[in-house]
């Protein structure tokens, strides 16, 4: 990985890592601000594995190969949160 990829992928780790505070002290326990922190903590994490594991150079089967255990968790959560209604 280059040096100039390297800072600018800091940066925006940086940059979102400070966005989801900023959201979680502007009103935190409210679900639209749950929701979006999760999806910023998505993008992070996605964002990490596609360059720190190489996956954006591999092949199209093997880009989207990560996505399964997502999906898992994605199913596993929202059946959790439908046998046990904590958003009302």
């Amino acid at each position: 990985m280059k040096q100039s990829t390297a800072v600018g992928l800091w940066a925006g780790l940086v940059v979102i890592s400070v966005l989801e505070v900023v959201l979680m002290k502007s009103n935190p326990g409210k679900t639209s601000v749950d929701l979006a922190i999760g999806i910023l903590a998505s993008v992070a994490a996605a964002t990490t594995a596609m360059f720190s594991m190489d996956l954006r150079e591999e092949n199209t089967a093997v880009k989207y190969l990560f996505l399964i255990p997502v999906l898992l968790v994605a199913v596993l959560i929202i059946t959790l949160l439908l046998a046990f209604p904590v958003i009302q």
